[in-house]
């Protein structure tokens, strides 16, 4: 099953993969990020379920997503691709490396969710804001919210700017293109399952963090604990929250030409 995906420098022979996060879309990359496809062909995707990608009855597992992320690549005839994801993309992209490890180059991992197990995760993301703490969970009051703002997507998709401000236009109206079923099912699977740590302790690409200090919705310390355990990753802090593609765009659009640009030999 193909994604929906919005390609930028064709022409260009190496690749990057760009995977949103939960409810996102390829909208979430404005033009500092679109400005690297001066010198990379960027491949902005939908992940299965949200967005303009297609929302099919089915499980959501990471197998589901990783498929329709590899068939997406393989219609385009990318054999291999560097993935930059924010935060659940970076669990796709962390997981695709790990399933894939011949088809990815190097990992930028924004906002990266680190959780140990679904409890921890869980426990989390009701600690954050009143939003994640609605809508972020799988319970019946989620499910009533969710399945209102659907039947409602017609009249809230003009207002939706005006209600969530604090990202793009584009990025509110497309955050309500998906389904409960997309919804809930890839939050159970994907973001509290996530095998994180085992992923990147077995990883053998050159991997680069970035993460806002002031995140509280995937926090700064679970790296931070974990960094020692990993020989190829370095770990950029900057002064900023879980929505830090928004507020950093232009600064993390340079740091991942930089990480990039640099040989596979060189020491991060």
């Amino acid at each position: 099953m193909q994604l929906f995906a919005r390609v930028i420098g064709e022409s260009h022979p190496e690749t990057i993969l760009f995977i949103p996060g939960f409810t996102g879309s390829h909208t979430c990359w404005d033009e500092n990020f679109q400005a690297l496809g001066r010198t990379y062909r960027l491949v902005l995707i939908d992940v299965l379920g949200f967005g303009h990608s297609p929302k099919p009855d089915l499980a959501y597992t990471f197998d589901d997503h990783l498929h329709a992320i590899r068939e997406t690549l393989e219609g385009l005839r990318v054999s291999r691709a560097h993935v930059v994801g924010y935060s659940m993309g970076s669990l796709l992209g962390l997981a695709f490396a790990h399933r894939f490890p011949e088809s990815v180059g190097k990992l930028a991992l924004l906002a990266l969710p680190w959780f140990e197990n679904e409890q921890e995760a869980r426990e989390q993301i009701s600690q954050a804001s009143l939003f994640h703490r609605l809508l972020a969970m799988d319970t019946p009051l989620a499910h009533a919210v969710c399945l209102l703002m659907c039947a409602l997507r017609p009249l809230l998709l003009p207002v939706m700017p005006y209600l969530v401000r604090d990202v793009p236009p584009l990025v509110a109206r497309d955050g309500l293109r998906h389904t409960w079923t997309s919804y809930s099912r890839t939050l159970r699977n994907v973001v509290f399952r996530a095998e994180t740590t085992k992923w990147l302790q077995e990883t053998t690409h050159p991997v680069l963090l970035i993460h806002g200090r002031r995140d509280h919705t995937a926090p700064l310390k679970k790296v931070k604990d974990h960094l020692v355990l990993l020989d190829r990753a370095r770990l950029i802090e900057l002064d900023a929250d879980h929505g830090l593609i928004f507020t950093h765009s232009q600064e993390i659009a340079a740091m991942v030409a930089e990480f990039l640009h640099n040989s596979e030999a060189t020491v991060w």
